[in-house]
Protein backbone atom coordinates (compact mmCIF):
# COMPACT_ATOMS: atom_id res chain seq x y z
CA UNK A 1 0.00 0.00 0.00
CA UNK A 2 1.46 3.33 -1.05
CA UNK A 3 1.56 6.06 1.55
CA UNK A 4 -0.71 9.12 1.26
CA UNK A 5 1.33 12.27 0.70
CA UNK A 6 0.59 15.68 2.14
CA UNK A 7 0.90 18.67 -0.14
CA UNK A 8 3.51 21.18 0.98
CA UNK A 9 2.45 23.66 3.64
CA UNK A 10 -1.16 22.52 4.04
CA UNK A 11 -1.88 20.52 7.16
CA UNK A 12 -3.95 17.43 6.48
CA UNK A 13 -4.29 18.06 2.74
CA UNK A 14 -3.43 15.48 0.07
CA UNK A 15 -2.86 15.92 -3.64
CA UNK A 16 -4.86 13.10 -5.18
CA UNK A 17 -2.93 13.26 -8.42
CA UNK A 18 0.10 12.13 -6.46
CA UNK A 19 -1.37 9.47 -4.20
CA UNK A 20 -3.32 6.27 -4.35
CA UNK A 21 -4.07 3.02 -2.62
CA UNK A 22 -3.19 -0.16 -4.46
CA UNK A 23 -5.98 -2.69 -4.59
CA UNK A 24 -8.60 -0.32 -3.18
CA UNK A 25 -12.29 -1.00 -3.93
CA UNK A 26 -13.35 0.73 -7.13
CA UNK A 27 -16.94 1.60 -6.30
CA UNK A 28 -18.93 3.86 -4.05
CA UNK A 29 -21.95 1.50 -3.94
CA UNK A 30 -24.19 4.41 -4.82
CA UNK A 31 -27.85 3.36 -5.13
CA UNK A 32 -29.22 3.63 -8.64
CA UNK A 33 -31.15 6.82 -9.23
CA UNK A 34 -29.77 8.62 -6.18
CA UNK A 35 -29.34 12.34 -6.82
CA UNK A 36 -25.78 13.55 -6.27
CA UNK A 37 -26.76 15.84 -3.40
CA UNK A 38 -28.68 13.03 -1.67
CA UNK A 39 -26.37 11.28 0.84
CA UNK A 40 -25.85 7.57 0.49
CA UNK A 41 -24.00 4.97 2.53
CA UNK A 42 -20.81 3.27 1.34
CA UNK A 43 -19.65 0.81 3.98
CA UNK A 44 -18.96 2.86 7.15
CA UNK A 45 -19.00 6.23 5.34
CA UNK A 46 -21.84 8.58 4.43
CA UNK A 47 -21.22 10.19 1.05
CA UNK A 48 -22.68 13.27 -0.59
CA UNK A 49 -21.71 15.54 -3.49
CA UNK A 50 -22.54 19.24 -3.55
CA UNK A 51 -22.32 21.76 -6.37
CA UNK A 52 -19.93 24.01 -4.50
CA UNK A 53 -18.88 24.69 -0.93
CA UNK A 54 -20.13 27.72 1.01
CA UNK A 55 -18.19 29.38 3.85
CA UNK A 56 -18.98 29.33 7.58
CA UNK A 57 -17.14 31.75 9.89
CA UNK A 58 -19.06 30.86 13.06
CA UNK A 59 -16.97 30.45 16.19
CA UNK A 60 -14.34 32.92 14.96
CA UNK A 61 -13.87 35.88 17.33
CA UNK A 62 -14.32 38.32 14.43
CA UNK A 63 -17.30 36.56 12.87
CA UNK A 64 -19.93 39.00 14.20
CA UNK A 65 -18.70 42.45 15.19
CA UNK A 66 -20.71 45.09 17.00
CA UNK A 67 -20.17 47.52 14.10
CA UNK A 68 -21.37 44.92 11.59
CA UNK A 69 -18.01 44.61 9.84
CA UNK A 70 -17.18 41.03 10.82
CA UNK A 71 -16.36 38.03 8.65
CA UNK A 72 -20.11 37.32 8.67
CA UNK A 73 -22.90 39.74 7.94
CA UNK A 74 -25.05 40.26 11.04
CA UNK A 75 -28.06 38.81 9.22
CA UNK A 76 -26.15 35.58 8.63
CA UNK A 77 -26.81 34.87 12.30
CA UNK A 78 -30.07 36.75 12.84
CA UNK A 79 -33.57 36.60 11.37
CA UNK A 80 -36.51 38.96 11.67
CA UNK A 81 -39.64 37.66 13.37
CA UNK A 82 -42.85 38.77 11.65
CA UNK A 83 -46.26 37.62 12.90
CA UNK A 84 -44.51 35.18 15.20
CA UNK A 85 -42.51 33.47 12.45
CA UNK A 86 -38.90 33.71 11.33
CA UNK A 87 -38.41 35.33 7.95
CA UNK A 88 -35.60 33.45 6.18
CA UNK A 89 -33.96 33.30 2.79
CA UNK A 90 -36.12 30.27 2.01
CA UNK A 91 -39.46 31.62 3.23
CA UNK A 92 -39.08 35.09 1.68
CA UNK A 93 -36.11 35.24 -0.70
CA UNK A 94 -36.92 38.78 -1.87
CA UNK A 95 -37.35 40.54 1.47
CA UNK A 96 -35.65 38.52 4.24
CA UNK A 97 -32.47 40.60 4.31
CA UNK A 98 -34.21 43.98 4.35
CA UNK A 99 -36.59 42.84 7.08
CA UNK A 100 -33.70 41.45 9.11
CA UNK A 101 -31.70 44.67 8.86
CA UNK A 102 -34.70 46.74 9.92
CA UNK A 103 -35.51 44.44 12.84
CA UNK A 104 -31.88 44.37 14.00
CA UNK A 105 -31.50 48.15 13.83
CA UNK A 106 -34.65 48.56 15.92
CA UNK A 107 -33.47 45.96 18.44
CA UNK A 108 -30.07 47.60 18.91
CA UNK A 109 -31.51 51.10 19.29
CA UNK A 110 -34.35 50.10 21.62
CA UNK A 111 -32.73 47.23 23.53
CA UNK A 112 -35.79 45.10 22.70
CA UNK A 113 -34.67 41.93 20.90
CA UNK A 114 -38.04 40.18 20.98
CA UNK A 115 -38.58 40.58 17.23
CA UNK A 116 -35.33 38.95 16.13
CA UNK A 117 -34.25 35.33 16.23
CA UNK A 118 -30.54 35.14 17.07
CA UNK A 119 -28.83 31.86 16.20
CA UNK A 120 -25.25 32.82 15.31
CA UNK A 121 -24.36 34.53 18.61
CA UNK A 122 -24.62 33.68 22.28
CA UNK A 123 -27.53 35.40 23.99
CA UNK A 124 -28.27 36.33 27.57
CA UNK A 125 -31.27 37.74 29.37
CA UNK A 126 -34.07 39.11 27.19
CA UNK A 127 -32.47 37.53 24.10
CA UNK A 128 -29.73 40.17 24.03
CA UNK A 129 -26.52 39.09 22.20
CA UNK A 130 -23.50 38.85 24.48
CA UNK A 131 -20.43 40.94 23.71
CA UNK A 132 -16.94 39.55 24.32
CA UNK A 133 -15.41 40.56 27.65
CA UNK A 134 -11.92 40.85 29.14
CA UNK A 135 -10.07 37.60 28.44
CA UNK A 136 -11.77 37.20 25.06
CA UNK A 137 -9.95 38.09 21.81
CA UNK A 138 -12.12 41.14 20.99
CA UNK A 139 -13.55 42.57 24.22
CA UNK A 140 -16.23 45.17 23.61
CA UNK A 141 -16.08 44.92 19.82
CA UNK A 142 -17.10 41.37 18.96
CA UNK A 143 -20.21 39.37 19.79
CA UNK A 144 -19.62 35.85 21.10
CA UNK A 145 -20.02 33.69 18.00
CA UNK A 146 -21.22 30.14 18.61
CA UNK A 147 -21.06 26.71 16.97
CA UNK A 148 -22.97 23.52 17.63
CA UNK A 149 -19.80 21.88 18.95
CA UNK A 150 -18.06 23.26 22.02
CA UNK A 151 -14.58 22.93 23.54
CA UNK A 152 -14.49 20.92 26.81
CA UNK A 153 -13.31 22.51 30.06
CA UNK A 154 -13.80 26.10 28.88
CA UNK A 155 -16.17 28.77 30.26
CA UNK A 156 -19.53 28.64 28.48
CA UNK A 157 -19.72 32.43 28.20
CA UNK A 158 -16.25 32.87 26.71
CA UNK A 159 -15.42 32.94 23.01
CA UNK A 160 -12.91 30.10 23.42
CA UNK A 161 -15.78 27.77 24.36
CA UNK A 162 -16.71 27.57 20.66
CA UNK A 163 -14.93 26.12 17.61
CA UNK A 164 -12.99 28.83 15.77
CA UNK A 165 -13.75 28.60 12.04
CA UNK A 166 -10.44 30.27 11.17
CA UNK A 167 -8.37 27.72 13.10
CA UNK A 168 -10.25 24.42 12.90
CA UNK A 169 -11.38 22.58 9.73
CA UNK A 170 -15.02 21.70 10.19
CA UNK A 171 -18.07 20.91 8.08
CA UNK A 172 -21.66 22.04 8.53
CA UNK A 173 -24.45 19.44 8.47
CA UNK A 174 -28.21 19.62 8.72
CA UNK A 175 -30.06 18.38 11.79
CA UNK A 176 -32.01 15.92 9.62
CA UNK A 177 -28.74 14.45 8.34
CA UNK A 178 -27.18 14.06 11.78
CA UNK A 179 -30.34 12.67 13.38
CA UNK A 180 -31.01 10.15 10.62
CA UNK A 181 -27.43 8.90 10.53
CA UNK A 182 -26.42 9.16 14.21
CA UNK A 183 -23.62 11.65 13.49
CA UNK A 184 -22.12 13.22 16.60
CA UNK A 185 -20.23 16.46 17.07
CA UNK A 186 -16.56 15.77 16.42
CA UNK A 187 -17.13 12.92 13.97
CA UNK A 188 -14.53 12.89 11.22
CA UNK A 189 -15.09 13.94 7.60
CA UNK A 190 -13.01 13.78 4.43
CA UNK A 191 -13.59 16.50 1.81
CA UNK A 192 -12.39 16.14 -1.79
CA UNK A 193 -12.31 18.82 -4.49
CA UNK A 194 -12.01 17.03 -7.87
CA UNK A 195 -11.14 20.18 -9.84
CA UNK A 196 -7.87 20.68 -7.98
CA UNK A 197 -7.33 17.09 -6.82
CA UNK A 198 -7.02 18.12 -3.18
CA UNK A 199 -8.45 16.53 -0.09
CA UNK A 200 -8.72 17.84 3.47
CA UNK A 201 -9.82 16.39 6.78
CA UNK A 202 -12.37 17.87 9.14
CA UNK A 203 -14.87 17.29 11.93
CA UNK A 204 -18.58 17.99 12.08
CA UNK A 205 -18.94 21.07 14.30
CA UNK A 206 -21.92 23.17 13.21
CA UNK A 207 -25.56 22.84 12.16
CA UNK A 208 -26.92 24.63 9.09
CA UNK A 209 -29.84 24.64 6.71
CA UNK A 210 -28.09 22.92 3.80
CA UNK A 211 -25.25 20.52 3.10
CA UNK A 212 -22.19 21.93 1.39
CA UNK A 213 -20.74 24.44 3.86
CA UNK A 214 -17.39 24.44 5.67
CA UNK A 215 -15.23 26.55 7.91
CA UNK A 216 -12.72 29.14 6.75
CA UNK A 217 -9.89 26.80 7.81
CA UNK A 218 -11.22 23.88 5.78
CA UNK A 219 -11.44 26.08 2.68
CA UNK A 220 -7.82 27.08 3.17
CA UNK A 221 -6.82 23.43 3.66
CA UNK A 222 -8.38 22.80 0.25
CA UNK A 223 -6.16 25.52 -1.20
CA UNK A 224 -8.94 28.10 -1.49
CA UNK A 225 -9.03 31.57 0.09
CA UNK A 226 -12.62 32.29 1.23
CA UNK A 227 -12.17 35.80 2.66
CA UNK A 228 -12.60 38.86 0.46
CA UNK A 229 -9.63 41.17 -0.02
CA UNK A 230 -9.29 44.89 0.80
CA UNK A 231 -10.38 47.58 0.16
CA UNK A 232 -13.75 45.99 0.92
CA UNK A 233 -14.63 44.78 4.41
CA UNK A 234 -13.10 41.29 4.82
CA UNK A 235 -15.99 38.84 4.59
CA UNK A 236 -15.94 35.04 4.59
CA UNK A 237 -18.07 34.89 1.45
CA UNK A 238 -15.92 33.50 -1.36
CA UNK A 239 -17.19 29.96 -1.71
CA UNK A 240 -15.99 27.17 -3.97
CA UNK A 241 -18.12 27.01 -7.11
CA UNK A 242 -17.12 23.57 -8.41
CA UNK A 243 -18.30 20.22 -7.08
CA UNK A 244 -17.11 18.82 -3.77
CA UNK A 245 -17.33 15.25 -2.43
CA UNK A 246 -17.74 14.77 1.33
CA UNK A 247 -17.37 11.55 3.33
CA UNK A 248 -18.61 11.48 6.93
CA UNK A 249 -17.55 8.69 9.28
CA UNK A 250 -20.07 8.34 12.15
CA UNK A 251 -18.42 7.00 15.29
CA UNK A 252 -14.87 8.00 14.33
CA UNK A 253 -14.64 10.95 16.66
CA UNK A 254 -12.00 13.52 17.57
CA UNK A 255 -13.02 15.49 20.68
CA UNK A 256 -12.46 19.22 20.78
CA UNK A 257 -9.23 20.70 22.15
CA UNK A 258 -8.37 24.24 23.13
CA UNK A 259 -4.98 23.77 21.44
CA UNK A 260 -6.08 24.20 17.82
CA UNK A 261 -2.77 22.97 16.36
CA UNK A 262 -2.90 19.74 18.34
CA UNK A 263 -6.56 19.26 17.42
CA UNK A 264 -5.74 19.78 13.73
CA UNK A 265 -3.08 17.08 13.92
CA UNK A 266 -5.49 14.66 15.58
CA UNK A 267 -8.16 15.38 12.95
CA UNK A 268 -5.71 14.81 10.09
CA UNK A 269 -4.49 11.52 11.56
CA UNK A 270 -8.00 10.19 12.19
CA UNK A 271 -9.13 11.31 8.74
CA UNK A 272 -6.21 9.65 6.95
CA UNK A 273 -6.69 6.41 8.86
CA UNK A 274 -10.43 6.36 8.16
CA UNK A 275 -9.90 7.06 4.45
CA UNK A 276 -7.25 4.35 4.05
CA UNK A 277 -9.41 1.72 5.76
CA UNK A 278 -12.42 2.75 3.69
CA UNK A 279 -10.60 2.24 0.40
CA UNK A 280 -8.34 5.22 -0.12
CA UNK A 281 -8.16 7.90 -2.73
CA UNK A 282 -8.81 5.60 -5.69
CA UNK A 283 -12.22 4.75 -4.29
CA UNK A 284 -12.83 8.39 -3.46
CA UNK A 285 -12.23 9.37 -7.08
CA UNK A 286 -15.05 7.10 -8.18
CA UNK A 287 -17.46 8.99 -5.91
CA UNK A 288 -16.75 12.16 -7.85
CA UNK A 289 -17.58 10.40 -11.13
Amino acid sequence: MRRLRKSVGVLGTICLCCAGVAGAPSDCKKPAGTASQQPWKADNALVFITKGLAVDADGAPNSYLVDGNGLSYTCDGVAAIVDGKRVTRKTDPDHWNELCRQAWAHAVSSGDYSNVAIFGMLTGEKNQPLVQQDGDPLPGTGYISTTTMTIPDTPDKAQRHWVDATKVPYIVLTSSFTNANHVKRGDVAVVYRPKTGTIAFAVYADIGGDLGEASVKLHRDLGHEPVTKPPSVPRAKVGIADSVVTLVFPGINVPGRLDAAAWNEAIAKAGKDALEKWGGVDRLRTCAN
